[in-house]
């Protein structure tokens, strides 16, 4: 077998396992897999400038590409830097594969104060990882990878943490490279799809919530042709923008808190969820009652039951399971039903007069208008997203992200910068507020240096909006929310990138438009008074 060191190892069975792009810096104990990266160029490594903003970046590779990002930092402070960004895409089901050092087993934990000590590394990450895995020898690596990769594509999608000890970079192995773990596809039980079809057949005002793993496993044209044989209005949630056509007469969309949309479901007598947990914004707080009898679908076990009591569970894949249901009812020679789009178009027409033209859906359209269809969308928790959520009309799987569930300020820049590398000729744009994008603003300069012409759009409401709306309706009064931003323009210019001022709200879509073309990455400021879409409904619909 050839020898060679742990760190070249490691390198090779990254090759092996397809990593094409993996995001990091440098430190002390991992210089020895960086002087390896130099005699393999096939394995891109994006220099970041910030540990938190490399993972946000592999979050967004992995979010436009479906395969796990990758990852490698030193231990200790450019390890635990990550911390945020790791919980991120645990609360998202984002695959990460994350690759540290750590200090040799002989002064690890013993408090002798050996350079980045800490007492457990491996155990500050437990919260954030699906698996984790510490390395030792430099004959383990190979597996180690291997293990992780067989997890990342097989358990429910959350980071995987890989530790490896310094000293095993510098040691001479001949562990072999292993094959690429495979994804082994979900058993689908014939009897629990049977029994579904069976329940859906019998149905006579079925409808479908379909969550992000509908769009994140692209099972969208399974979705689409069993929700048209049944005639079931389909509900999206955030992350499941993008799994049926936005303008489709059975589609509803993000609208599951407004009481239209409500009085639908009481109407129903089934309930089809697909890839869903049922979380918390797309039910109000579980404040949503769904009084019909709930099929939940997910590829994750432990999501079954966990937020609504089901009829009944299946464990699948969304594509395979939804594709097997249409196939079952073929099998009972079951006659499509009447289609629900009159109750949809109802409920939407409420919700639209209510919702009325503001300003923020306005700019939302004349962005929509003017972006490609494919265009990758990626948001921040700031005023003019929460709009979106609902308002933001989304056709395909893979075009759209929020960080829903940790809610993580700056993280759309360097989620976007990732998936334009991952996805280079397609447009990506970042919806952004002038407070989140100080979090990771540093990694403008990591797009300049790589040459990925990202679109940042900052809406700048100099603070933070969302929390200035909330302080203003609870408690009438402000504290900490009002904050002196940058010029956008000519911070971007000293990164080296392109700086537009937008000075009037029905110049958006137009400025938009002529930068599409950049070749550098471009920085939108969009000064505005944006309010937060409100508590509850937009409307009270009585």
């Amino acid at each position: 077998m050839k020898r060679r060191t742990g760190a070249i190892a490691l390198v090779e069975a990254l090759i092996a396992e397809g990593v094409e792009t993996l995001f990091g810096i440098p430190g002390v104990g991992t210089l020895p897999v960086y002087d390896a990266f130099i005699d393999h160029p096939e394995l891109r490594h994006v220099e970041t400038r910030h540990e938190q903003a490399a993972v946000f970046m592999a979050d967004g590779w992995a979010r436009a590409t479906g395969s796990p990002g990758t990852v490698f930092t030193s231990g200790g402070p450019g390890s635990l830097n990550t911390l945020t960004a790791m919980a991120s895409s645990f609360n998202d089901s984002v695959p990460i594969l994350h690759i540290t050092n750590e200090n040799p087993p002989s002064v690890r934990r013993k408090g002798k104060g050996h350079f980045h000590d800490m007492a457990d590394q491996f155990g500050v990450f437990r919260s954030v990882t699906g698996f984790g895995i510490q390395v030792v020898l430099a004959d383990e690596i190979p597996g180690a990878i291997h293990m992780a990769m067989s997890a990342l594509r097989n358990r429910h999608s959350r980071p995987a943490l890989v530790e490896i000890a310094a000293e095993a970079f510098d040691q001479v192995t001949d562990a072999p490279i292993l094959e690429p773990a495979r994804t082994i596809a979900l058993p689908l039980d014939p009897a629990a799809v049977g029994e579904a079809a069976r329940r859906v057949s019998g149905s006579q005002r079925p409808v479908i919530w379909a969550g992000g793993g509908v769009a994140t496993r692209e099972a969208a044209a399974a979705l689409l042709e069993l929700a048209e044989r049944i005639g079931a209005p389909v509900i999206t949630t955030q992350k499941g923008k993008g799994g049926i056509p936005a303008e489709h007469p059975l589609h509803i969309g993000n609208w599951a808190n407004e009481q239209p949309v409500r009085e639908l479901i009481g109407r129903s007598d089934l309930m089809l969820a697909v890839g869903t947990r049922f979380s918390y914004f797309p039910t109000g707080g579980w404040s949503l009652d769904i009084g019909c009898p709930i099929i939940q679908i997910d590829s994750d076990p432990a999501a079954i039951g966990m937020n609504y009591r089901v009829a009944m569970g299946i464990v699948s894949d969304a594509e395979d399971a939804l594709a097997g249901l249409s196939e079952a009812l073929d099998h009972l020679s079951d006659e499509p039903k009447p289609w629900r789009d009159r109750e949809v178009a109802e409920a939407l027409a409420a919700i639209d007069a209510a919702v009325g033209n503001p300003v923020e859906r306005q700019v939302l359209d004349q962005m929509r208008d003017v972006l490609p269809k494919d265009a990758m969308v990626f948001n921040d928790p700031t005023s003019i997203a929460f709009w979106a959520r609902s308002l933001w009309r989304t056709d395909l799987p893979r075009t759209w992200s929020v960080p829903s569930g940790f809610g993580t300020l700056g993280s759309s820049m360097p989620t976007a910068i990732g998936a334009k590398i991952a996805r280079p000729d397609t447009t990506s744009v970042c919806v952004i507020g002038d407070a989140g994008v100080m979090f990771t603003i540093q990694d403008l300069m990591t797009a300049v240096q790589e040459g990925v012409p990202v679109i940042v759009m900052v809406f700048n409401d100099r603070g933070y909006g969302v929390e200035r709306r909330h302080q203003d309706h609870l408690y009438g009064r402000r504290n900490a929310v009002d904050i002196l931003p940058p010029d956008f323009v000519a911070l971007a210019g000293a990164f080296g990138a392109r700086g537009v001022l937008v000075d009037d709200l029905s110049k958006v879509g137009d400025t938009l438009e002529s930068v599409l073309g950049s070749d550098v990455p471009v920085v939108i400021e969009i000064p505005n008074e944006f309010g937060h879409p409100g508590y509850g409904s937009f409307g009270s619909y009585e």
